[in-house]
Formats: structure tokens, sequence, C-alpha cells
């Protein structure tokens, strides 16, 4: 008989635990709007010091193949420009999204991951689920039983509180139309690395890594880590006088 998920990954996790701690599946998505249609899912397995053991990537066939659903994608243009190179190099591939949830189900087992972050979890979590159950009419369990982590709220709660990032993004224009810091992962990243001049790739495996090494610095930092905390608004905490912001976790700025 055939193991219930859940048993399996008790048992996997139980080895695993002995020869490795904090083991760190960080994953990143593009999806059509904000309906839950995914269309490139990447994520990288990780440890607190931002080494990565394996990374992935994959573009969801029955998404991306459906001319109707990709016109409405913010980054659709990405098909020309992005997809299409990284497919005839080999750097992604397309599955059946029965498939990428098998392989991301066989890494969370191998690796014996412990924790599950993205840079907005909520979000990411939640278009995963609507997913899942748009194209298979079934429960997505996969992180059942995973500790969750928001990378943003963790970025907001440690790093993004430091005096010097305030007074860095307000001299290079890093504020929003309605007055308050950014603090998306673009930003986050360009405090972290040095290079105040990133730009994002928003495809899923390059947003997935930069987020690791976000993550990585907030660990260094030796504070509080908010597992759990997902849809708690974590801008508010590097702007204490915030004004309400549509734009607050995009690129656009004032």
């Amino acid at each position: 008989m055939m193991q219930s998920q859940s048993t399996k990954r008790s048992a996997h996790k139980g080895y695993n635990m002995t020869i490795s701690k904090n083991v760190i599946l960080v994953i990143d998505t593009e999806t059509v709007g904000l309906e839950g249609h995914v269309y490139d899912m990447g994520w990288t397995i990780t440890d607190k010091t931002g080494d990565i053991i394996a990374e992935r990537n994959w573009l969801v066939q029955e998404n991306f193949t459906n001319p109707e659903r990709m016109m409405g994608a913010f980054y659709a243009g990405k098909t020309f420009t992005h997809y299409a190179p990284m497919l005839q190099a080999g750097t992604i591939s397309m599955r059946p999204w029965s498939e990428i949830v098998a392989a991301l189900f066989a890494d969370v087992l191998a690796y014996g991951v412990q924790t599950v972050a993205a840079y907005n979890a909520g979000f990411d979590l939640r278009v995963i689920a609507q997913t899942h159950e748009d194209l298979t009419d079934a429960q997505f369990c996969v992180f059942d039983g995973l500790q969750i982590l928001d990378i943003w709220q963790f970025a907001c709660e440690t790093k993004l509180q430091q005096k010097s990032y305030a007074r860095i993004a307000r001299e290079l224009g890093w504020v929003s139309p309605a007055g308050n810091i950014k603090t998306g992962a673009e930003f986050a990243y360009r405090f972290v690395c040095g290079d105040y001049s990133f730009i994002e790739d928003h495809t899923a495996l390059s947003d997935a890594q930069i987020e690791t090494a976000i993550l990585a610095e907030c660990f260094r930092m030796k504070k509080r880590v908010p597992y759990g905390v997902v849809n708690a608004q974590p801008w508010k905490l590097v702007n204490p006088k915030a004004k309400k912001d549509p734009d607050v976790h995009g690129s656009k700025v004032a």
C-alpha cells in the first residue's frame, strides 16, 4: 500500500534531522494577475547561511501554453525576451503541473526541508494552492507540517530597520508615489548586496536566488525569526507613519 504524504515525510524528516538542520525551501512564482494561475515556479534549497544546495525552475505547461491566460500576465513580454532563450538553452523546462508538484515534494523529502520561505509568502503560498486546485481539483498539501517564513516580514523586522536603509532609500528615491519607503525584494537586495542599480528579473528562479541572499542576511543579524507571520503588511514596520499604499511592494517609485 502506498504511504500517505504525511507518513512518508515524517519518516524521511526523522532520518534527515540527524544529518542536517534548518533546511529551507525558498520558493517564488510568476502568475497571471492575482488569480492564482502560476506559469513559472522556481525554488532553492538552502540553509541559514544562504548556501544553495539545489535549485529548480519550471514553466507550468497548462498555463504557459494558454494564450488567453498569458495575455493577462503582467510580465507576459518575457515569453520571448527571457523564456524562449531559457528554454532553448535548457536552463528551464516546461512540465505539467502534476510533475512540478511531484518534483517539489521529492525535494522536500530528499533534503529534509523544515521551512518554506518566500518574499511575501502569503501571496506565493496562496497562488500555489489555487493553481493546484484549479489544475487537479485536489487540495495542495506539500507544505503541511512545515514552518512558514515570510522573508519580507523578516527583512522589515531586521535588515530594513537599519537607519542607513531609510537614509539610502530616500537619497536614491526608493520611495513610492504615496511617500513610503519601498521594501520589496528588489530594494532589499540592492541594500544587501550594495548594487544600488540592481533590477529584479521577475523570473521565478532568479527571484528565489536573490530572496535566498536576503534571507541569509536577515539570519546573520541574530534577531527573532518571525515564523508563521504572514499577510501582516510588514512594510508598515519601515514606515511608522505609513499611508495607504497600493504600490508599496512593487518597483514603481515617485
